[in-house]
């Protein structure tokens, strides 16, 4: 099993991606120092994603809350139809 912050690094990944955003570009959306945020998304991490980044990276992307910490494979779900 992945940890909490392996997630969220693969998730930031997956923002970056979908986006379109390089780092600096991704700071500026988060209003976040740069360089403290490339330490967060290098290949090998120096710095955590604190829980606040976390849940400010899915509210400006219209992620829900909690995607950044579940994977593909579970973790909340969200019925959008009421089936």
């Amino acid at each position: 099993m992945m940890s909490d912050q392996g997630m969220r690094w693969q998730r930031a990944q997956e923002l970056m991606l979908e986006n379109a955003l390089d780092v600096a570009t991704m700071a500026a959306c988060l209003g976040v120092d740069e360089n403290k945020l490339q330490a967060m998304l290098e290949d090998k991490p120096s710095r955590k994603i604190p829980d606040s980044l976390a849940k400010q990276m899915e509210q400006t992307f219209s992620k829900p809350q909690g995607w950044m910490d579940q994977g593909e494979d579970g973790g909340i779900a969200f019925d959008l139809f009421g089936s």
